[in-house]
């Protein structure tokens, strides 16, 4: 290994200790400081003939490389203007040891004063935009991911379309940055409230949808209002970020040329004039559309959106290139194929709806491994690399319910030839999806029994109190007749049905666990059989702990006959709070189960009588014969 060793007789040694030392600041650093070390470093740049771009560091990071990177944009403005034109032609070969100019670092910030540094930095040295580096990537490539890119976009769209040295345009960088969009966002139900309502400073486009008049009447009060709340503040930053990003990606779509990249289908390849489903051999596949054969261009940009769930690229591509649609991947994929693969079913929603006639023909293609649509079910969120860490863990059962749920409603939409299509493994969709999930299966069934016996224990305790208190009244039996003494009060009406409720809620929520523990746990009973009577079980369960706490207020109010209205109220607070605290623990998970009785609410609903035109037309001729 070869080692750096610093030479403290350099002059210059001395004078980078200084610059490091005035450059180095804490996280809250009193702001008079800040301004006289900030004269310091600017007194030491004039001293020096290349002023402050000189290197500081092994990085060979100059002193505007890190005023930059620190974010004192402050200082970088004043050292900018204080550059004189042959010091400002040095700029172009002032890089550091990644290849980066001050205008890479600069780019990178999302300080508010950097944007301005950056504008300022373009008028006197335009041509840096022009430099990249050691990757090949651009000043503007970097600043995909900041609201900065959007100012060198649009002051200068001829490098929209400049791809890296590895052939990845800054489009193909924002396809796979589902977070700088609202589609990739995930906000509580007072975020989503907030950013619907709040105000970016600019004039809004409707690019999220219409607000009702309440929301528009409070959102006057929010964007009004004299104070800053560090909530409404971050979900503002946000939205502004996220409606920078859709007009970036306006710009990049317009001039992008990456989406052209693509391959071309196999040649006779489709279940309908490939019955005996032979694998055809891979040199018939044809390389690109584009003159160039290298392929270092990788997936399109609409690809790329599909597997990352930008929705808001594939909108905007298939509204600028609907020929997209029927681009493919290396693997033969197109996308419906990869929004399967990723789960992203809005997006397979959405090229259905804008592209209806052309999607019939995507459902039916295959891939490489003679796959269809039905056989990608198979593949996995968590076998997706880098992305799975971005998605939501679920239990083991609501997997597997979710995915038996996505591949029966594939089987609707897709032809019936479809579903005996068998891939290269001569196996059909629904047989490849039990060979995959047969782990999966396993585990859910683990999963579910623990589930169902630990809820069962603690239904038998409760079922314990609740028996146990229906013969210990509140206030004891009078010793003359042995009813109640508490029996005229309305707290003890309350207490008697409440308890006999929850008597009841728990003995029918045990049944319904015991008939959970005593299921086959066949593949197709974890689609809407066991997750139903898991959703029972804990709703009766909530109810069963919900009427308890109920009984509990109304005994101990009976008992000590308490006068304070304070104190009943107080009592009444602690009583419910485990209610609470159960109800706000299991809401994510009776989201999930919920989502499963969907599909018998569609069935109910399509099973209920409708007057249709040919009855009523019918109920009109008797009467006209009536008459």
């Amino acid at each position: 290994m070869k080692h750096h060793i610093l030479d403290v007789d350099d002059p210059n040694f001395h004078i980078r200790t200084k610059l490091n030392e005035a450059l180095s600041h804490p996280k809250k650093e009193d702001p008079n400081i800040r301004r006289e070390k900030n004269e310091i470093l600017k007194d030491i740049c004039k001293t020096i003939d290349v002023g402050p771009l000189i290197s500081c560091n092994i990085h060979n990071c100059s002193v505007l490389h890190l005023a930059c990177y620190f974010q004192n944009f402050d200082l970088a403005t004043d050292l900018l203007n204080s550059m004189d034109e042959s010091t400002l032609a040095l700029l172009w070969d002032t890089r550091n040891a990644w290849g980066s100019t001050v205008l890479h670092d600069a780019a990178t910030s999302k300080h508010p004063k950097g944007l301005e540094f950056v504008k300022l930095l373009l008028q006197k040295v335009p041509y840096l935009l022009l430099q990249h580096d050691n990757m090949g990537e651009s000043a503007v490539f970097q600043a995909i991911r900041y609201d900065m890119a959007l100012d060198i976009a649009s002051r200068y769209p001829d490098l929209c379309d400049k791809p890296t040295k590895q052939q990845t345009t800054a489009l193909q960088m924002l396809s796979i940055s589902p977070k700088a969009l609202k589609s990739g966002v995930k906000l509580g139900c007072l975020a989503e409230f907030v950013y619907n309502i709040v105000s970016t400073g600019e004039e809004e486009q409707g690019t999220h949808g219409e607000v009702g008049v309440m929301k528009k009447a409070v959102g006057i009060i929010v964007n009004s209002s004299c104070c800053e709340f560090p909530m409404i503040e971050k979900v503002r930053e946000m939205k502004r970020g996220n409606d920078d990003a859709l007009k970036l990606a306006r710009i990049l779509i317009q001039r992008d040329t990456s989406w052209q990249h693509t391959y071309l289908p196999r040649a006779s390849i489709t279940p309908i004039t490939n019955p005996h489903n032979s694998v055809q051999p891979l040199n018939s596949v044809q390389t690109s559309i584009d003159i160039s054969d290298d392929h270092c261009w990788g997936e399109t940009p609409l690809l790329m959106a599909a597997r990352t769930g930008c929705i808001e690229v594939v909108r905007l591509i298939l509204e600028k290139y609907p020929e997209a649609v029927d681009h493919l991947n290396e693997n033969q994929e197109n996308v419906l194929h990869v929004a399967v693969k990723n789960r992203n079913m809005e997006v397979f929603d959405l090229v259905r709806e804008k592209r209806p006639s052309t999607s019939r023909g995507l459902i039916r293609a295959v891939n490489k491994q003679d796959n269809s649509i039905l056989h990608l079910v198979s593949c996995k969120p968590a076998d997706l690399g880098e992305f799975a860490d971005d998605r939501e863990m679920k239990s083991p059962a609501v997997q597997l319910s979710e995915d038996l749920a996505l591949l029966e409603n594939l089987e609707d939409i897709c032809p019936e030839f479809l579903q005996n299509h068998r891939n290269d493994q001569k196996l059909t969709g629904r047989e490849l999806f039990a060979k995959t999930n047969a782990k999966l299966h396993e585990e859910a069934k683990t999963w579910l029994k623990s589930t169902a016996e630990n809820c069962t224990v603690v239904i038998i305790l409760m079922i314990t109190v609740a028996f146990a208190a229906a013969y210990t009244v509140p206030g004891g039996p009078d010793d003359k007749t042995g009813l109640p003494i508490l029996l005229g009060k309305p707290l003890f009406i309350l207490f008697t049905v409440t308890d006999v409720l929850s008597l009841g809620f728990g003995l029918t929520a045990v049944v319904v666990f015991l008939t959970i523990l005593t299921s086959p746990y066949r593949m197709k009973d974890f689609r809407r059989s066991l997750p139903q009577k898991l959703l029972l079980g804990f709703t009766l369960l909530f109810f069963s702990v919900s009427m308890m706490m109920i009984a509990f207020a109304a005994t101990i109010v009976l008992t000590i006959n308490a006068r304070q209205r304070w104190t009943k109220i107080a009592l009444y607070i602690v009583a419910v709070f485990p209610v609470v605290i159960f109800m706000l623990s299991y809401i994510p998970f009776y989201k999930e189960l919920i989502t499963v009785l969907s599909y018998w609410l569609k069935k109910i609903h399509s099973s209920l009588p409708r007057l249709s035109c040919r009855a009523s037309e019918h109920a009109d001729r008797i009467s006209s014969k009536s008459h």
